[in-house]
């Protein structure tokens, strides 16, 4: 079968024809895993691993095309936007080179042990897997010194473009703040933005780049209107903002999801006050956008408030999912009978009990409602009412994060 055939074309025909699908996502997944574990500083950072995430997709479309296209086979795949992206994020976090250099090498080493578990189970002979093993180091080798020396040049440049000016500054600055340090007058007079008055932080990230047109700046002005704002970078497709409260009469701003892009998604804090208010709006912002990541609605703006219940439940996630099978397990369905009695209950419980309120904010009959109710108790085996708090707690659980 392989009689002939150079490991070098036998391996881009398998690359290019033979992965599924399901292989590559299974590939991805291992490369995810390899990160967190080789490299800490991805455990805590949302925006990093994201981006980390955009830049294994693209490169990885970009090694396959290469396989299929190029006559330098995977060697000559090009580095990717997103690749040069996650490396200027790498340097906005103040991380050392060596961070990006970790990153590839771990995810080399992924990339061979996923190629010896899929030559294992190919029915080829034992010297010709060693040709296509050896064949992949040697490629994927140089690809990765060819991609660290272009990235290493990224890297500096954005390095020194932080050192600059005053959008060193303002990074610097706002990072201290966000710390817990530096001197709240200090910043105000050097940035122009009043930290003691009330504010609101906005997270805006690109979910899908390649939609976004325009700036996530020009997003956060868009939101802002005529307040006061200070944003910097979160990462190659994010931007942490605040907008100053500044008009009591107003109140904080409404971000209408009509007017959010598409490709972008917007996590809003609460509006509080002062300098510890800059913070605790921010640390709520970025509470919203992990719950907007991993629940399973796709909203364009999520709101703290909306969510704060979610937020602190999901901190422990087995014990939340402990609960919502606890409370709801004989209606956890995904079909539509489970889910008309779990929207009934919701309705109920909203609106105190009072089933007629409850008809009409669902437009169905009241009777509808009674049966429907009914059911839900004689499968749940509880009082809807009685067992008020943990049901409604569980049911925002699962309309969040699904089952």
């Amino acid at each position: 079968m392989t009689e002939g055939v150079p490991a070098e074309l036998w391996l881009r025909g398998y690359l290019t024809t033979t992965l599924s699908r399901e292989d590559l996502s299974e590939f991805l997944a291992g490369l995810e895993e390899s990160f967190t574990t080789d490299v800490p500083e991805l455990a805590s950072d949302a925006e990093l691993q994201r981006d980390l995430r955009a830049a294994l997709r693209s490169q990885l479309a970009a090694f396959l095309d290469a396989s299929r296209l190029s006559a330098d086979g995977p060697a000559g795949a090009p580095v990717s936007k997103e690749a040069h992206g996650l490396a200027r994020t790498v340097a906005q976090r103040g991380l050392e080179l060596r961070v990006l250099s970790q990153l590839y090498h771990a995810g080399h080493r992924a990339m061979l042990t996923f190629a010896t578990a899929f030559l294992h189970h190919e029915d080829l002979d034992a010297d010709f897997k060693l040709q296509v093993l050896t064949t992949m180091w040697s490629q994927t080798s140089e690809l990765l010194n060819a991609m660290l020396d272009e990235l290493a040049v990224t890297y500096s440049q954005e390095r020194e473009q932080l050192l600059q000016g005053a959008f060193a500054s303002r990074v610097t600055t706002v990072r201290e703040i966000l710390d817990g340090g530096g001197d709240a007058e200090q910043a105000s007079a050097r940035l122009g933005y009043p930290f003691r008055l009330a504010h609101t932080a906005v997270v805006v990230w690109a979910e899908d780049p390649a939609l976004l047109t325009g700036s996530l700046d020009g997003v956060v002005s868009r939101i802002a209107g005529s307040r006061r704002t200070l944003s910097v970078p979160s990462g190659a497709h994010g931007v942490w903002s605040w907008i100053v409260d500044d008009n009591p009469e107003a109140g904080p701003p409404i971000v209408d999801p009509q007017a959010i892009p598409v490709g972008v998604r917007v996590a809003v804090g609460g509006s509080a006050l002062g300098v510890e208010g800059f913070r605790r709006s921010h640390r709520e912002a970025q509470a919203a956008q992990r719950v907007a990541e991993t629940g399973r609605r796709r909203d364009s703006v999520t709101r703290y408030p909306d969510v704060e219940i979610v937020s602190m439940l999901s901190a422990d996630p087995v014990a939340m999912r402990a609960l919502v099978e606890r409370e709801l397990g004989g209606l956890l369905g995904d079909e539509a009978a489970s889910e008309r009695l779990r929207d009934t209950m919701r309705a109920v419980l909203a609106c105190n009990g009072n089933q007629e309120a409850a008809a009409r904010r669902l437009g169905i009959h009241k009777n509808t409602v009674r049966y429907r109710i009914q059911r839900a108790e004689e499968i749940l085996g509880v009082d809807l009412l009685a067992h008020r708090q943990k049901l409604e707690l569980a049911l925002e659980c699962l309309d969040v994060f699904g089952d």
